[in-house]
């Protein structure tokens, strides 16, 4: 099978190969989920073949091994698979795909190229091959947020983005319902994210509204679904079945062939498993493109790139798809909406160099309110017990939930759409402050101006409101104050607004 690159596949290849003559020897190329990455690698090493030379293809997990033989098969690659008593392994071959695992206990083969896929997962193994720079080295990652990639690549390629690609009709559009996010306050930091054990206590407070909220909002699509750990999966498992929806695991204590046979259930169109729980062993390189929802119930704390990836499952396109849910039990999407939109819409600008950011200044924590004992009255700063008659105060949930307390967020990956959406929501906000018709005009364009870089083809009174949600409301609010401190400062005009 000939490989068919897309414009902007073939367009990265070229500036890849540009940043290669100006001197860069490693190059991170960086697309999303459906961008293309293996398609790209695969033109690569194709074209390095061609010419009599060697290519060295890396992957991060053993499973990933087979699914990258198949796509080299499928477009007439000759390779072989550097793997303990495996059928290919076939060292003489010009191409070899072989797992950082089994690199790190043997030696690397020959290689004038060097292909490392999911790149943001440094190895050690991979950082001491890489970092001399005497061979070329292409990169691969949908998420190119590591600290100190910087200090082994030398240049980015960013091949497209997400929302170029769902424009385009390459990934699917999306809906997003998310809740307010949970209470982590004290819950203890291990490697940079909240301890799973405390985690695991709070997350397990949505279970039920986990079911309810799919059977409201799933339409009985398939569904990813991501937990803290295994005992969290298996008790979501159990609200499933318990619901009557057929739900599998798909974590480390499964045997591999039962894994395997999972996925390959999963993935037939008229599976009878209609969802999948995990941790995070599905979070990247899992793709089924007719996911229809994705569930997440487990809270992350600064793993923007994991979020993107596990948001990445249900965005691939497939016959009768027409978008993807995302339930959001977490509030991920909260915590992480303003860096995910920026990176959806512009890709990466430049790469972790590794060095220590200055932290900004904390600010001075604000003085408690006191709280008021309901049984003897005695007022006093906030404490777990009243000082003066010993009542215990009711344990704060770090999660409440109600039935339908997931709330919709205007985004859809479609800017179209998403204007649709938006411009109802700015007029509801506009007519909280003013009746008069003209005014709300000139207000709501400047507004929604200056949210979306266009004005809207529409009239304040001829629109039906919507509720502004809240995500809204504050985005308008902080750049009606960004406007008024520069105003302040030195003076212009209100975007959108007419002098």
């Amino acid at each position: 099978m000939k490989i068919d690159l897309r414009p902007y596949q073939d367009d990265a290849i070229e500036r890849a190969r540009q940043a290669i003559r100006d001197g860069a020897k490693n190059v991170l190329i960086c697309a999303p989920t459906g961008g293309g990455k293996t398609v790209i690698a695969s033109a690569l090493i194709e074209n390095n073949q061609s010419k009599g030379k060697r290519s060295a293809f890396v992957v991060d997990r053993l499973s990933l091994i087979q699914q990258t033989s198949d796509t080299f098969d499928r477009y007439g690659i000759d390779h072989g698979i550097i793997q303990a008593s495996h059928w290919r392994f076939k060292p003489s071959r010009q191409t070899q795909i072989c797992s950082v695992q089994t690199v790190a206990r043997r030696e690397w083969p020959e290689a004038d190229l060097i292909v490392v896929d999911e790149a943001h997962t440094v190895t050690e193994a991979v950082k001491k091959r890489i970092e001399p720079r005497d061979t070329i080295t292409i990169g691969l990652t949908a998420t190119p947020f590591t600290k100190g990639l910087g200090k082994l690549y030398d240049a980015v390629v960013n091949v497209t983005t997400t929302n170029r690609l769902i424009e385009q009709g390459f990934l699917s559009k999306y809906r997003v319902f998310s809740c307010a996010e949970p209470n982590m306050e004290g819950v203890k930091v291990v490697a940079g994210e909240w301890e799973r054990g405390e985690t695991e206590k709070r997350a397990l407070q949505v279970v039920g509204d986990v079911v309810q909220e799919y059977l409201k909002h799933g339409q009985d699509r398939k569904f990813i679904c991501s937990a803290v750990d295994t005992t969290h999966v298996e008790e979501l498992q159990r609200q499933f079945l318990a619901a009557g929806i057929n739900a599998a695991t798909y974590t480390y204590k499964d045997r591999d062939e039962d894994r395997a046979d999972t996925v390959n259930e999963f993935r037939k169109p008229d599976s009878n498993i209609r969802g999948l729980i995990t941790v995070t062993a599905a979070s990247k390189g899992f793709d089924v493109a007719d996911i229809g929802v994705v569930i997440m119930a487990r809270p992350l704390r600064k793993s923007l790139a994991e979020h993107i990836q596990f948001f990445g499952r249900g965005l691939r396109i497939c016959e009768g798809k027409e978008d993807c849910i995302v339930l959001d039990h977490s509030g991920n999407c909260a915590r992480f909406w303003a860096d995910m939109q920026e990176f959806f819409e512009n890709g990466v600008a430049e790469l972790d160099d590794g060095k220590k950011k200055e932290k900004p200044k904390t600010k001075e924590k604000a003085e408690a309110e006191p709280v008021k004992c309901p049984q003897c009255r005695h007022v006093h700063k906030p404490m777990p017990f009243c000082p003066s008659c010993g009542h215990e105060y009711p344990k704060r949930a770090a999660i409440e939930h109600v039935p339908g307390s997931l709330k919709e967020l205007v985004a859809t990956g479609d800017g179209n759409l998403m204007r649709k959406m938006l411009w109802p929501m700015v007029v509801d906000y506009v007519l909280q402050s003013t009746q008069d018709m003209d005014r709300a005009q000139r207000k709501a364009q400047a507004i929604y101006h200056e949210l979306t870089g266009t004005f809207a083809k529409a009239r304040v009174e001829s629109t039906t409101p919507v509720a502004c949600s809240s995500e809204v409301r504050n985005k308008i609010r902080s750049n009606q104050i960004r406007w008024a401190k520069g105003r302040a400062k030195g003076g212009y005009s209100q975007p959108g607004v007419a002098q």
